[in-house]
């Protein structure tokens, strides 16, 4: 938590950055207070204290103040927890538990960060959707993968390109009955901002995956999916923003089954079946 608190530092206002500072500052004495008490102490109001809490995916004080124990709970592994994956001298159990570390807290905040309400709207407009087309540049093109393999398993008109050229013309053709899925880590890429800005042209309806925090795409997104940034300055194979997207992906699959109904199984069943008679031969 105090991670995310301090990585999204930027998306503050000047009031909830005084708040910020506040908690990063004194984590063990913000658990024993009360909303008027660290307003008071940061010569803000309880209002502005909500707003924080809410903007880094909590909805309330009280459920800042158990994350906040949680994290001290475990402070003797903070070295650990926020040193970079990547350290010369660092043995394999080390590596082991760096990635599993950073990983589970990448999911954690995500967690914290992904909005119900998004998730239900990119679920009702890809379920009701004449056809969906998916891309992600670079890194996040194997997510826009995964994301189209489980589509096309239970039988959604599901289309992929990973030649930016070629989306470009699937974009050209959208109508207001299609759906276009960006996956960026960014959300600052040249290309997602294009093809966006023409699905946006066509009226097509725009779901972007992507980090917290301010972008291009995210402003011309009509649906936004969340995922927390743990990997804010220099990226390593965006490790845990890869792991963070997929567990996305898989929300958003097992919804869109549930909104399909029974009849899904058998989509999956045949598939399932297809492939597997594919192997024997």
């Amino acid at each position: 938590m105090l991670n995310l608190i301090e990585n999204q530092m930027n998306n503050y206002s000047p009031a909830e950055q005084t708040v910020a500072y506040y908690v990063l500052e004194h984590p063990e004495d913000v658990l024993s207070m009360t909303t008027k008490q660290l307003a008071a102490e940061c010569q803000s109001s309880e209002a502005t204290i909500i707003r924080f809490c809410k903007r880094i995916g909590i909805n309330s004080f009280k459920g800042l103040k158990i994350e906040l124990a949680k994290e001290i709970s475990l402070e003797g592994n903070q070295d650990e927890m926020n040193a970079s994956p990547l350290q010369f001298e660092d043995d394999l159990e080390t590596v082991i538990s760096k990635v599993t570390t950073k990983t589970i807290q990448a999911l954690n905040n995500t967690k914290s960060l992904v909005s119900v309400e998004q998730l239900d709207r990119a679920v009702k407009a890809m379920h009701e959707g004449e056809r969906i087309y998916v891309y992600g540049a670079g890194g996040s093109s194997l997510v826009a993968n995964d994301l189209t393999q489980k589509l096309l398993r239970i039988d959604f008109p599901a289309f992929q390109s990973n030649d930016i050229h070629v989306q470009m013309m699937m974009a050209a053709n959208m109508t207001e009955r299609d759906i276009l899925f960006v996956v960026s880590t960014s959300g600052k890429t040249r290309e997602i901002l294009q093809l966006l800005s023409t699905a946006k042209e066509k009226g097509a309806t725009t779901i972007l995956l992507t980090q917290y925090g301010k972008s291009p795409a995210r402003r011309m997104s009509d649906v936004v999916l969340t995922i927390s940034d743990e990997e804010h300055n220099i990226r390593i194979g965006t490790m845990t923003a890869r792991i963070a997207q997929l567990a996305v992906i898989d929300v958003l699959f097992i919804a869109l089954c549930t909104k399909r109904g029974s009849k899904v199984y058998k989509k999956i069943i045949d598939t399932h079946q297809a492939v597997q008679r594919m192997q024997k031969q």
